[in-house]
């Protein structure tokens, strides 16, 4: 397995951060090489799951379409790039509310249940503390609740019902869950998929490796116009004890501006829970975007990965959902 070098190391930050206390039989492919970057096309497909403007979903979100395309990927600043090329996807515009959670679970874990900001809804802010495996019974959940082909199996089944109840432990049964690449339901955002989506525009400028892009970063001084994109902290910034806009906690989704392709809040407020590994023999798996308060603000580059493990829900951790493009 790769190295994974950009601040995988600093999980003793995350320990002072607000957490509480995720066999990856993928049968998606793994994205081939190819030729030359172009960047991901936004506002194409607006249409909810399946196009149907009385669904469930449609509700909550919007499933935003983007173009397969190509960009460069490293893993770390000093790994050689390489060309990966995705197909056509289809992402959620904003990261699962608190509302849309318990409306599918019936429950609703976040650490932030209360103290909104001011002109801000409370239902609407993120959820939290959903573990690696609470993620992939909700998207089961939800791709039933909209008529589609559950996504993950484990054993034989897509009943999550079948699946006992979800797992506070490290347990070698749900780490074998498999993804279906053929199903149309929901799913989480495999690592470079998540990247290709938070680039934007920039897809075809990066060169798989840089600190300064954030989701929304169009070249400018990105200290100045992060605040523009993302609720953010940073508490050790050029000698700075304390800079950001976030107030040390969650906020209502979409308050902020979008990225090139229609997408919020994909730096800050929450980090994004992925599919892949980033430790497989410890089941800990990627996230990305960083949380409302980081120690510095290149933890917010779409570079940045750090890891979590399967079965824990942290407080500045959540997810959006991926859909296969039709």
């Amino acid at each position: 397995m790769k190295k994974a070098k950009a601040l995988v190391g600093v999980l003793a930050v995350a320990a002072s951060m607000w957490f509480v206390s995720c066999y990856n039989g993928s049968l998606y492919e793994e994205p081939v090489k190819s030729s030359p970057a172009k960047p991901s096309a936004g506002n194409k497909g607006e249409n909810p799951a399946c196009g149907d403007p009385n669904s469930f979903v449609s509700k909550y979100l919007t499933m935003k379409e983007i173009a397969a395309g190509t960009f460069k990927f490293k893993y770390g600043a000093d790994d050689t790039a390489e060309d990966v090329n995705l197909p056509a996807f289809k992402i959620s515009n904003i990261e699962i509310t608190q509302e849309l959670y318990e409306a599918v679970m019936g429950i609703n874990p976040s650490s932030h249940k209360d103290g909104a900001a001011e002109g801000e809804v409370q239902e609407k802010r993120p959820v939290d503390c959903v573990s690696f495996y609470a993620a992939l019974v909700f998207c089961n959940k939800l791709s039933e609740k909209e008529g589609l082909t559950p996504v993950y199996k484990i054993g034989d089944s897509t009943d999550t019902g079948t699946w006992g109840d979800i797992p506070t432990s490290d347990n070698d049964t749900w780490n074998a869950v498999a993804e279906d690449s053929s199903a149309n339901g929901f799913r989480l955002p495999h690592e470079k998929e998540w990247m290709f989506a938070a680039l934007g525009n920039n897809a075809i400028v990066f060169s798989g490796f840089d600190e300064r892009f954030f989701s929304g970063f169009a070249g400018e001084n990105e200290k100045d116009k992060i605040d523009d994109y993302a609720w953010y902290l940073t508490t050790k910034e050029g000698g700075d004890e304390e800079k950001g806009n976030s107030g040390k906690t969650t906020h209502q989704v979409a308050k902020k501006l979008p990225n090139s392709n229609g997408i919020y809040d994909m730096t800050g407020n929450l980090w994004e829970l992925c599919w892949d590994y980033i430790n497989e023999a410890e089941h800990k798996h990627a996230r990305h975007g960083g949380g409302f308060s980081q120690e510095y603000l290149g933890h917010y580059s779409v570079s940045t990965r750090w890891d979590i493990p399967a079965h824990e829900g942290w407080g500045d951790v959540g997810f959006r959902i991926v859909q296969k493009s039709e």
